[in-house]
């Protein structure tokens, strides 16, 4: 893919910004990830009216997953996934404060210059309230539905990388024999953040080698987290800065929080074993895809006082500060307990994190 139009404008001389890891205020920030942006259930309609609520209840930011044929009309239960794109600029338009973002768009399945536009557009639409995740993209169902051939795809991503801060500065850029300039610039500089999803240490290394931040997503076990923030840390990168994904659901109290979370678990669990999601390395095992497993390694679940005491043990091992929820179990919670759960997080459990970072 590096043969394109858009390849000739990649190169050295843009200076990347260097990662920052001195000792900066630690602030607490509460984010929500998935198709709706954490907020997808049975129901999609009311995904917009969430976000307003979840924007009063103080979250940071809400991300928005881009997958591709989920969400079939004899479906009964589970996510029904909407253009990422699309769904952002609406969601934009119907917040004043929250942030939008993406966990994460698939490089692969996008052209270089279009998405430049795009993110641009909604950065300008929302008074610079956008962050760009972005991976490799190499499902191979995707690229088989795309026509994209899988041996191109590292290069397009690495160049790409290169190419939108390139696009979103000011000035012109050789395409062939023509140049242009791509519009409109973002209101954020100098340019929207760029986070990297990936399961390699290779990939983590190098994203915060070139001045980007990596987001970790929820499903990926916590033996794989490790190693992957271990790898961005070691390259110079700051734990603080990254979107850290868990599943999370806040009741009244331990107890309540299990009995009403377990037959959602144990459906989710279901699906995620019939999608051969184990069979993708550094993700997740199949072991840990047992419901009882499910709960007790992948979920912050109970009390606001016990997913509290979860989070900052996760601080005080990885230095993370940004709790970005698996909120809506891949729209298999149903929205009743979505909702409450996302009020306990915004009401109870956010205060108390932001407490307890203020004083770490």
């Amino acid at each position: 893919m590096t043969d394109s139009v858009y390849a000739s404008t990649v190169g050295p001389e843009i200076a990347r910004p260097v990662p920052h890891t001195g000792n900066a205020v630690r602030s607490f920030k509460l984010g929500l990830s998935g198709c709706g942006g954490g907020l997808e259930s049975i129901s999609t309609s009311q995904i917009l009216d969430l976000a307003e609520k979840v924007e009063a209840l103080g979250f940071t930011g809400v991300w928005l997953n881009e997958e591709h044929f989920q969400g079939s009309i004899v479906e009964v239960e589970g996510r029904r996934c909407h253009s990422p794109l699309i769904l952002a600029s609406a969601m934009l338009a119907r917040t004043r404060r929250l942030r939008v973002g993406f966990s994460v768009l698939l490089a692969a399945l996008h052209n270089p210059v279009r998405l430049a536009e795009e993110i641009a557009t909604l950065d300008v639409i929302s008074d610079g309230r956008v962050d760009l995740g972005i991976s490799r993209g190499n499902n191979p169902r995707y690229l088989n539905a795309y026509g994209v051939k899988p041996e191109g795809t590292a290069a397009h991503f690495k160049d790409m990388l290169t190419f939108l801060p390139r696009a979103w500065a000011v000035g012109t850029l050789p395409f062939g024999e023509a140049s242009h300039s791509i519009e409109p610039k973002p209101i954020q500089t100098p340019h929207p953040p760029i986070y990297v999803g990936t399961n390699t240490d290779e990939t983590a290394a190098w994203a915060t080698q070139n001045g980007h931040k990596i987001i970790c997503h929820g499903i990926i076990s916590m033996p794989n987290q490790r190693r992957l923030m271990r790898a961005y840390v070691d390259a110079g990168g700051d734990p603080a800065g990254v979107p850290f994904g868990r599943f999370v659901y806040v009741s009244e109290t331990d107890a309540s929080a299990r009995n009403e979370l377990w037959p959602t678990v144990e459906k989710l669990t279901t699906r995620l074993k019939g999608f051969g999601l184990f069979r993708r390395e550094g993700v997740i095992d199949e072991a840990r895809l047992e419901p009882e497993n499910f709960y007790r390694d992948m979920v912050i679940a109970g009390s606001p006082e016990t997913c509290a005491e979860k989070f900052m043990a996760l601080h005080d091992e990885l230095g993370v500060t940004y709790l970005n929820a698996l909120s809506a179990f891949f729209g298999f919670l149903p929205l009743p307990l979505l909702e409450r759960s996302l009020n306990l997080m915004g009401t109870v459990l956010r205060p108390r994190l932001e407490k307890a970072l203020a004083t770490a």
